[in-house]
């Protein structure tokens, strides 16, 4: 990694910058082509030819990107059509999902296929997790690949109750979803791009539109509300929305507006975004297999190291300036002896997918 790739990130940076806007500025995209390798294989293909679409002169750049956008857009499609048969599947047996992520970001945008999304993120209750896993694996088969939530993950700090009471009702189709509240949403969005290292810069064009997008009566009270480490990780994946894409932050309260950044952060995000070789989450093989071929074993252990932000997030620690190596080193233990106790199954294939 090193300098070469925070330089590769900030390029992956200046081209999404406002990239999720209705009209983006399409100035300053230089670093296109450089790019655009970065931005296919991070999802943001789409969103690289949406900002750049009117630029003459470059159509060997721009189609590969606008191949990306036609493909997301197509597979968006699909997904419409497969989601409201999940959802009435399990309000058949009575029980009432929550959407998150995925179609309730990605409907947002100003055209389908911006933003792209593999499975479908559906929330219940922890008492009622086997019976919706039992719903859904009853024949025929709902079409869609859910991913099935008991309980509300990073909302969990949360009562259930008060997530339901706040969440809102969105029309797909002749089907009404239900989607977490624009408060509960920015903040699982937030804390979900944060626990997983902030490797995807498409994860952080959603937390500027969200940010851009959020209603009058947005109450921050509420969004800051909750476990204090939490909060503190979704505040700082706000300001680098802002320091990294430009998301327009006016209105926040000001210690969400003036949050000082250690100075760590922004180059630690910029080589995670610039790293030519990273295998992300959903395409690396299981640990246990790969303990069964050494010679991959040390590429394989590089791959899991936890990021800074994945081992400040993992640690609960604060987001200071004090150096990140100690938090890393005990984050990487506590994984490894998770991983001791239960090494689950070692036949490979994918770990679980985090691309949504």
């Amino acid at each position: 990694m090193g300098r070469g790739a925070e330089a590769r990130g900030r390029q992956v940076a200046r081209v999404l910058r406002g990239a999720w806007r209705a009209s983006p500025d399409a100035a300053e995209l230089a670093d296109l082509g450089e790019a655009a390798p970065l931005l296919l294989r991070g999802g943001s293909g789409g969103l690289a030819w949406w900002r750049a679409r009117r630029l003459t002169g470059s159509d060997s750049i721009l189609e590969p990107l606008h191949q990306a956008f036609r493909l997301h857009a197509l597979q968006a499609a699909l997904h419409e059509q497969k989601i409201p048969a999940a959802v009435t599947r399990l309000r058949e047996r009575g029980i009432e999902p929550v959407l998150g992520k995925g179609w309730a970001v990605a409907r947002l945008y100003p055209r389908p296929g911006l933003r792209p999304y593999g499975d479908v993120d559906l929330y219940v209750g922890p008492e009622a997790a086997a019976a919706a896993r039992r719903a859904l694996q009853a024949p025929p088969a709902p079409g869609a690949a859910v991913d099935l939530h008991g309980g509300f993950a990073e909302l969990d700090d949360r009562p259930p109750a008060e997530l339901f009471a706040r969440s809102q009702v969105a029309a797909l189709r002749d089907c009404a979803v239900r989607v977490f509240g624009p408060e509960d949403h920015l903040r699982l969005l937030a804390l979900h791009f944060m626990r997983h290292g902030a490797w995807r810069p498409v994860w952080l064009c959603d937390l500027a539109l969200l940010l851009e997008a959020r209603p009058l009566e947005f109450d921050w009270g509420y969004f800051v509300a909750g476990d204090a480490s939490r909060t503190e990780a979704a505040v700082v994946a706000l300001r680098l929305a802002h320091e990294l894409l430009g998301a327009r932050v006016g209105g926040l309260p000001a210690p969400l507006e003036k949050r000082v950044l250690p100075g760590w952060l922004v180059p630690a995000v910029l080589r995670q975004w610039g790293q030519a070789d990273f295998a992300p989450h959903g395409t690396r093989t299981p640990m246990a297999a790969e303990l069964r071929r050494p010679w991959g074993l040390l590429r394989a252990l590089r791959m899991r190291w936890p990021n800074p932000v994945e081992a400040t997030v993992g640690r609960r620690a604060r987001f200071d300036d004090r150096p990140r190596l100690p938090f890393q080193i005990r984050e990487c233990l506590s994984r490894t002896l998770q991983f001791v106790r239960a090494p689950g199954d070692a036949a490979p294939g994918p770990e679980r997918a985090a691309e949504r």
